[in-house]
């Protein structure tokens, strides 16, 4: 009986013990799934703010694109002879040479490969972020396009066949949205002016020159991939944004 007794008694002990781990296994693991959902919210939060930074960059370089297409297509249609030259074609023979890239700030997604990009439990989330900072950002920052510099194009053939615009009389207004816009010349320090515009020194020739016509062909190709290229950026970047905000 005594015997009995002491079994019975290492058995409660045993139960006990067992009972206090399996709760002690779960208790851990409900703090460490509230400790993976607390950091996936806080890195999320650091993903969106910086997107929302680099979307604005984005949308910025964007405009430059778009006018530098609209410029190369009336150099085009004045190569063609159906324009005249004008002080606006003037403007427009330097905003085709303008270039831009994206200089994207990473420091949210770096955060999140050092817990595992594993740590965000939405897979299309997951498989999107991804997608933006492995591949779409890398395309349009600078030395990783698969096109060359616009600028770095143009410039050899510009350096030898116009000269800058000197009138200051000849106004550009550079409107990014309602409240960003620059009015050229425009100051830029110790009582200087930037000036833009390109004048061709020899309009005639410049019409009958195969070489131009082939250099701005080349970069309305360039031109017009980089454009798409960023038109995706920031379509997948607002998608981004908004599943972040759904997650948080």
């Amino acid at each position: 009986m005594k015997t009995q007794k002491q079994i019975l008694k290492y058995i409660i002990e045993i139960i006990i013990i067992i009972v206090g781990v399996v709760i002690a296994f779960y208790l851990t693991q409900y703090g460490e799934k509230l400790n993976r959902n607390k950091n996936e919210k806080d890195v999320l939060k650091q993903i969106k703010f910086e997107l929302e930074g680099n979307l604005l960059d984005l949308e910025r370089d964007l405009v430059i694109h778009e006018i530098g297409l609209s410029s190369n297509l009336r150099v085009i249609k004045f190569m063609n002879r159906e324009m005249p030259l004008s002080d606006s074609l003037i403007m427009d023979f330097y905003w085709m040479t303008r270039d831009e890239y994206i200089f994207a700030n990473t420091s949210g997604y770096e955060n999140l490969k050092s817990f595992g990009v594993n740590l965000i439990k939405d897979d299309s989330l997951r498989y999107m972020i991804t997608m933006l900072y492995n591949s779409n950002f890398p395309r349009l920052s600078t030395g990783n396009t698969i096109n060359p510099d616009i600028n770095e194009f143009l410039t050899p053939f510009f350096s030898k066949h116009f000269r800058l615009n000197q009138d200051k009389n000849k106004k550009y207004l550079l409107t990014f949205n309602d409240s960003i816009s620059i009015t050229y010349p425009r100051e830029v320090g110790l009582g200087v002016q930037q000036i833009i515009g390109y004048i061709p020194l020899d309009k005639e020739g410049l019409l009958r020159n195969e070489e131009f016509r082939f250099l701005i062909n080349k970069s309305l190709e360039f031109r017009r991939y980089k454009q798409v290229q960023y038109r995706s950026c920031i379509y997948l970047t607002k998608m981004i944004i908004e599943r972040i905000e759904g997650e948080i």
